[in-house]
């Protein structure tokens, strides 16, 4: 359903109001994306560990710091979009008119805030058809919000105001959901927890959560600058093309944000209990089974694009058919790597995490300087490429080796 929203939404909008529109959106998701800590994948972590240990005041404690955290990030985040607001409007997406839309859609992190939390709950607690169910009425109220609204005229306005209102209505959906669940799974509202109960594993989370923001920050500049750096350097046009060719290859994320969410909780709680001759023939399946068959699938794909896009966008969008090709070629990677950062936060291996992600930002920044000034989209798009692919075939290597140094210790 997102995807054919995205087909009428470009077609509806065309190049230019489509770029407007992801540049408007791209700017508090930066901004907040900056403050972010991720403490969602904190919380599966811990609360798969004390849920198998059968830890319930943990847990609830687990749960109350993880709101805490994302409440006052959201916070944070909108009071920086505030200031940021007309200088964005007016150098990256060059309308000034447009301020209060990036105002608007800053303010929607706020009830967003309850979703990570509450999507780790559900996740710990193997609730995946109520996410699944909790995801598709978002969704549907999305499409139907975005493409009313563009229908009466409203344009890139009506694209902000539908996202905005889904993505607020997404975290109070969450929140019900997983309220009502850990208070029946571990005895009582996580809002009268006791601080005091993660006494002796307070170091380990903050830790986790300091090198989880970090992740978020390095990571940002590759996944989210990119569109902002070529509006900077370029133009509304340029992004259009550029940002319908990305969200078709980001198509491959419905596959791996699925798989991730439903991996990470499992290897945690094999690590938890210790059985680490499971924990590698998971790893070694879903190698093998699952990651380099669909990675596979997605290059063979790429084929069909020059097909697909002028039938379903019409004639004007034939500039985003070679860049839909390369990026499709760096997601293809990601997805058949799609257990490598499960697997290295099940671990706890979050400084080598950070190491490689800042490594991956780092090359990313350099090749970007270089490519996007002078090939615009296509430097862009060859820039995301190159580090995609280097990014995962080191981490990956260097998991097989440590891996393998550490089973001939033990």
């Amino acid at each position: 359903m997102s995807f054919v929203q995205g087909i009428l939404v470009a077609r509806w909008l065309g190049p230019e109001l489509y770029g407007v529109a992801a540049l408007v959106m791209s700017v508090p998701s930066i901004v907040y994306t900056f403050f972010d800590a991720r403490s969602a994948e904190a919380s599966v972590k811990f609360l798969s560990e004390f849920d198998a240990k059968g830890e319930r005041e943990r847990a609830l404690a687990m749960c109350k710091a993880g709101y805490a955290v994302d409440f006052v990030i959201a916070g944070m985040a909108l009071l920086v979009v505030l200031l940021l607001a007309p200088w964005a409007a007016k150098s990256v997406v060059k309308r000034p008119e447009t301020g209060w839309l990036i105002i608007l859609y800053g303010s929607a992190f706020l009830p967003r805030a309850l979703t990570g939390t509450s999507y780790a709950v559900l996740a710990t607690l193997g609730r995946f058809p109520t996410i699944a169910f909790v995801n598709m009425l978002t969704d549907i109220l999305r499409i139907g919000l975005v493409v009313s609204l563009i229908a009466l005229g409203w344009e890139v306005a009506g694209v902000v105001w539908g996202n905005a209102i889904a993505m607020a209505v997404t975290g109070l959906l969450y929140g019900a959901s997983a309220y009502g669940l850990a208070k029946s799974q571990w005895g009582r509202s996580w809002l009268f927890a006791d601080w005091a109960y993660l006494k002796g594993r307070r170091k380990e989370i903050l830790a986790f959560l300091a090198f989880n923001d970090l992740n978020a920050l390095l990571g940002m500049i590759p996944k989210q600058l990119d569109v902002v750096i070529l509006g900077y350097f370029r133009n509304p046009m340029d992004v259009g093309f550029y940002k319908l060719a990305k969200s078709l290859a980001a198509t491959v994320g419905y596959i791996v944000v699925p798989l991730q969410s439903v991996v990470y909780p499992n290897l945690s709680r094999l690590l938890a209990i210790n059985n680490l001759a499971l924990f590698y023939s998971r790893i070694r399946q879903l190698v093998y089974r699952v990651g380099l068959p669909l990675g596979l699938s997605v290059l063979i794909g790429i084929l069909f694009v020059p097909w697909l896009i002028p039938l379903l966008f019409g004639q004007a969008y034939q500039p985003a058919i070679f860049l839909t090709q390369m990026l499709l070629v760096g997601y293809g990677i990601w997805l058949a790597f799609f257990w490598l950062r499960p697997t290295y936060l099940a671990k706890g291996w979050f400084r080598q995490w950070t190491s490689g992600i800042a490594l991956y930002t780092f090359t990313f920044v350099v090749l970007s300087i270089a490519c996007v000034p002078a090939w615009g989209a296509k430097g862009a798009s060859l820039a995301q490429v190159l580090t995609t692919t280097f990014f995962h075939l080191y981490m990956g290597c260097y998991l097989y080796v440590s891996s393998r140094n550490s089973r001939k210790a033990v």
